[in-house]
């Protein structure tokens, strides 16, 4: 079975100034995009554990900016990004918005992106941690809805690729149960694979900070490197020096901001996600690897993550 690729001519929607960026920050023109297009369509053809994956010029050109146009950087993302999809079917698969699970996690809203980039044109995404209820819902399904988003929201949106992203974390309602019942092995998996994102957040903030919070910040740190540590921002109970970093007229009205509550938000990411039941579901089916096509070796869940507690730490670019 060949690989399939979806055969539609690249259109960038970016604006004049963030095209602009983007040339002087890694030459990227037209012909550039092209390029690389075509250079990643055929290393993907010579790939026989990849000749079930889709991806289209999209998602090429957001691997390629986010791995400031490193052509063996973006091969190595790329192949773990797909394998880890195959190796986590905990995150990945189930990938159907109206099952009862899905529908109750989306409800949730433990993350949600802002509609709006902030003074520095970056992508402004909350995550909530404490915004379900520990005992009722399994944090795999929490999870799912999550990448569920990010994939809606990845589909949608350049700008982030070129300019950034930031995080902010917001912990009110995280209890000691939330840390509890979420599985170790889940949180350190859920790490890893974010170093296979063509993307890494410029900083993470976090905000309504309880008691419980230092087990958390001691938590991620272990399982993070020092350059990661350094983009770490802890702001406590007060919003005043959020406000330094992210303008508050983006940030919810929970917060003290002008923008959409974080009910609002729920709400307008849950419609997105339905709307995009078709493209979820395709996405679960297609970005993924046939194992037992790869040359040399092929790589289990027990190849990539070993004994419980020997995770790499995550490598931030």
């Amino acid at each position: 079975m060949g690989v399939e690729v979806i055969a539609k001519p690249f259109e960038t929607k970016l604006s004049a100034a963030v095209l602009k960026k983007a040339y002087c920050e890694w030459g990227e023109d037209e012909e550039r995009r092209q390029q690389v297009i075509e250079i990643i369509r055929q290393w993907v053809a010579q790939q026989p554990h990849l000749q079930r994956t889709r991806i289209d010029d999209h998602g090429i050109i957001c691997f390629a900016r986010g791995c400031k146009y490193s052509l063996e950087k973006m091969k190595t993302k790329m192949d773990l990004m797909f394998t880890l999809r195959t190796a986590l079917p905990e995150f990945f698969s189930g990938w159907d918005p109206l099952k009862p699970e899905i529908q109750a996690a989306l409800a949730c809203g433990s993350f949600l992106p802002l509609p709006d980039y902030d003074q520095h044109g970056r992508k402004v995404i909350i995550m909530r941690p404490g915004c379900y209820d520990p005992f009722n819902f399994k944090p795999e399904d929490i999870e799912k809805a999550s990448f569920m988003i990010s994939d809606v929201m990845v589909k949608d949106d350049e700008q982030l690729f070129v300019t950034g992203m930031v995080i902010v974390y917001d912990c009110q309602g995280f209890t000691l149960n939330h840390f509890t019942q979420r599985p170790l092995s889940l949180t350190k998996k859920h790490m890893y694979y974010l170093q296979s994102a063509p993307l890494s957040p410029k900083t993470i903030h976090f905000i309504r900070t309880n008691s419980v919070f230092q087990t958390i910040h001691s938590a991620m740190s272990a399982l993070v490197n020092d350059k990661m540590k350094q983009r770490l921002k802890v702001h406590g109970p007060e919003m005043q020096s959020l406000y330094q970093d992210i303008d508050r007229k983006i940030l919810p009205k929970d917060y003290g901001g002008e923008g959409k509550s974080l009910a609002e938000l729920t709400d307008i990411w849950k419609k997105k996600v339905e709307e995009n039941r078709d493209f979820l579901m395709e996405t679960e089916k297609n970005l993924r690897v046939d194992e037992s096509r790869r040359l040399g070796k092929a790589k289990t869940a027990q190849d990539i993550f070993g004994i419980e507690g020997s995770f790499r730490k995550l490598n931030v670019d």
